[in-house]
């Protein structure tokens, strides 16, 4: 969206219509302004939304009012939902697996599906618990559809939009936003080409395809190089429009949730996701992570539940589920080596010396690794292929 002038003059007519109204009327006018510009991208997708949307404000509220059924209404909710979002974005992904797909099924996915139904399950998770409580039907609408962020988050959590809305205009808030829009901007459509294998040369292989045609003879730092390169560009790629959502929130004197703090510094695997796509991380350890947790006793179960969920949530391919297997192998690796350390006292002497820094260029090769199984054109095999060269084996 930010690559037409549509988006900007939408961006910036709204903002100031937006401070130019009486206060009540601020949120709704923002919540329509979003509906209106979304559905003009996807205008059957987004409007079936409001109906999931409307179903989760008036019906959520039902599993604390009723708490015999509570839990029923709660669940019920969640899979609904999440029904949904398998039949429209997984099960073409599968009919295209089996053959079965007609040209162009994967653009009825509807736009931003994934943010959309995960903010819903936390409403509705969060509510049940008695956490939110609030019955505006503008702010909710407004937190859902808010258009700078629908479609590549962060994933905002419902009590941290409500209390991150500013009353007044401060002239250094949309400073900020506009500096963090400056910023993301420049990441994605300066930096980002730098690092971008297909705008790279020096001989690194432009694509994964190209990566596997050229197999036989691909040498090692080359196939390193590619993933490497691809992780980068994914970084900035995805951070600048993290920038720029943060950035054109703030025009409207709302500060939306952080998802990246320099992922490429970590100094582990579990450091690193604590710094990447921290809204994701966050979800999925509160409503995955936790669960499996409490239901198995089995915390190494709930790590790879974890993962591949995060895994599948990118995208329905063998090669996101291996994707996650690999980040789920990797922290519980970590995991367990660090429980060891802690255990013989090795621990505090690593961690007041010059060797966790060492951790940063093994982390930092360490993800660069998953970029095989993520950017795999065709499934979990070519995955595993990429990955397998990256080693000098190849298949």
């Amino acid at each position: 969206m930010i690559q037409t002038g549509t988006f900007w003059l939408v961006i910036f007519g709204t903002a100031a219509v937006y401070w130019l109204l009486p206060r009540p009327l601020r949120l709704g006018f923002l919540a329509i302004a979003s509906y209106l510009y979304l559905a003009s991208i996807d205008p059957v997708g987004v409007t079936v939304l409001i109906g999931w949307t409307l179903l989760f404000f008036h019906v959520a509220p039902a599993a604390v009012r009723d708490r015999n059924r509570g839990g029923t209404v709660l669940t019920g909710l969640v899979l609904a939902i999440l029904s949904y979002l398998i039949w429209q974005k997984y099960l073409p992904a599968f009919m295209d697996l089996m053959g079965r797909a007609t040209p162009g099924v994967a653009v009825a996915v509807p736009l931003g599906i994934s943010y959309f139904s995960f903010k819903l399950i936390h409403y509705a998770v969060e509510t049940a618990r008695g956490n939110i409580r609030d019955r505006s039907l503008s702010r909710f609408f407004c937190y859902i559809f808010l258009f700078p962020i629908f479609t590549a988050g962060p994933i905002e959590r419902f009590e941290h939009f409500k209390a991150n809305i500013a009353d007044r205009f401060v002239a250094q808030t949309a400073a900020e936003g506009l500096i963090r829009i400056a910023h993301g901007l420049i990441k994605i459509f300066v930096i980002a080409h730098l690092v971008q294998p297909s705008d790279f040369g020096m001989g690194v292989p432009a694509s994964p395809a190209a990566l596997l045609e050229g197999a036989d003879t691909v040498a090692l730092w080359q196939t390193w190089a590619f993933l490497i390169l691809t992780y980068l560009y994914a970084y900035l790629d995805f951070s600048a429009y993290s920038d720029i959502a943060i950035g054109t929130s703030r025009l409207f004197g709302i500060r939306i949730m952080e998802n990246f703090r320099l992922p490429v510094l970590a100094q582990n695997i579990t450091d690193f996701w604590k710094r990447w796509h921290m809204t994701l991380a966050a979800w999925c350890q509160s409503y995955v992570y936790m669960p499996v947790l409490a239901r198995t006793r089995m915390p190494y179960a709930a790590v790879y539940a974890t993962f591949i969920a995060m895994g599948l949530w990118h995208g329905a391919t063998g090669g996101w589920f291996l994707w996650g297997v690999y980040h789920a192998s990797g922290v519980a690796g970590y995991t367990m080596w660090a429980r060891r350390m802690r255990g013989r006292g090795w621990w505090r002497k690593a961690q007041g010396s010059g060797w966790k820094y060492l951790g940063i260029p093994l982390t930092f090769l360490f993800v660069s690794g998953s970029y095989a199984f993520s950017s795999a054109p065709a499934g979990a095999w070519s995955g595993i292929r990429i990955f397998l060269l990256a080693f000098g084996i190849r298949t």
